[in-house]
């Protein structure tokens, strides 16, 4: 009985501490008491007593905290929950954001190549458009020229024709009416071989046949020639301080290039002088055609070797004589231009490789 009270005792006082209601420490001081009263069945009845209350308290305050822990876990799983839902939610986002982000930048770039590929084809429409309007202007003016370059001389030939068939007339008149009558055959012939060289021209597959030439031979011909069928009181000069000047080149073309400069000169130049000249500077020949005549205008520079380009409508010609001589120049790998610097008349330069370095 004794170690079953001393049990009691000791389970008594480890829930002493939690026993906190007045009856409760009543009932341990009535045991107490008991035992120092010898009276060990009533302390035992006391003790058990105490005991009851005792697991009735620690039952209460663990059912309390079994609640208090299941409260706890289930916020806790609440709040997991969350925190998953929550970081679903965020991969749900970040997923969308990122696929916006590459929808618009696939968009943009698309859009901006489709924008930059219709921008090159309204470029490319622009460019035909003015070609196109470019081609009928050419075209205009081309019929426009020819209709009255080609009715000059065909007149001159019809008219002159039925004059040699009349009866009567005399040597003197026979001989003027030939001249005229091969003067206006040779402007239509040279008006024939404009169409022609400036049709054939820009063909790719045309080749020149260059072959060595001596430069300042060919320009003494030249100028001998022009001199004997000018139509302009101006002298027809060539000057050089070279002896001869080897190049490599097409000398029928060449000769072509200087014959329509000279020409084109004499028909602005009355009097004065028109001075071909000729030297070399570095690999290079250097040719200008120089005249003492009415000059050029500074703003009309631009247009001198654009085709079918007349400055002045009442000179005979189809306007195509420049943008041949370029077309030729730049055939065999040189450059022409009008000297701005000239102010006394009109002065064209022309550059010429040596040796052989034609573009044809």
């Amino acid at each position: 009985m004794k170690k079953k009270l001393l049990g009691l005792m000791l389970l008594s006082g480890l829930f002493a501490f939690s026993v906190a209601a007045s009856d409760g420490v009543s009932l341990r001081q009535k045991a107490q008491q008991a035992v120092e009263a010898g009276n060990y069945e009533e302390a035992y009845q006391t003790y058990q007593e105490l005991s009851s209350q005792c697991d009735s308290i620690y039952q209460q305050i663990y059912g309390e905290e079994i609640e208090d822990l299941r409260a706890t876990y289930r916020i806790d799983e609440l709040e997991l929950q969350n925190k998953e839902y929550a970081n679903r939610l965020l991969s749900y986002f970040i997923g969308i954001v990122l696929f916006l982000s590459a929808a618009f930048l696939v968009c943009f770039f698309f859009f901006r190549r489709q924008n930059k590929q219709l921008t090159i084809s309204r470029k490319k429409l622009e460019e035909a458009k003015i070609l196109a309007e470019e081609s009928v202007k050419n075209k205009s003016l081309f019929l426009s020229n020819m209709s009255h370059e080609v009715r000059t001389p065909l007149n001159a030939l019809a008219g002159f024709s039925s004059i040699l068939s009349m009866d009567g007339i005399d040597d003197d008149t026979i001989r003027e009416c030939d001249d005229i009558i091969r003067l206006n055959s040779d402007l239509l012939l040279k008006l024939i071989n404009d169409v022609v060289d400036i049709s054939c021209i820009d063909l790719e597959h045309m080749q020149f046949h260059l072959a060595s030439c001596d430069a300042v031979a060919l320009c003494k011909y030249v100028v001998q020639t022009m001199e004997k069928i000018k139509h302009t009181q101006a002298d027809i000069l060539f000057r050089s301080d070279l002896d001869s000047l080897m190049i490599d080149t097409d000398s029928s073309r060449l000769q072509q290039v200087l014959i329509n400069l000279i020409v084109n000169a004499s028909k602005f130049t009355k009097q004065g002088q028109i001075t071909l000249s000729l030297e070399q500077k570095g690999d290079e020949a250097h040719f200008a055609v120089t005249d003492t005549g009415c000059g050029i205008a500074p703003e009309l520079h631009s247009r001198l070797f654009g085709r079918f380009e007349k400055l002045d409508e009442k000179a005979q010609g189809t306007g195509l004589g420049l943008s041949i001589c370029r077309l030729i120049i730049k055939r065999l790998g040189g450059d022409i231009c009008i000297d701005p610097s000239y102010t006394d008349g009109a002065r064209f330069v022309f550059t010429h490789p040596l040796g052989e370095r034609s573009e044809a």
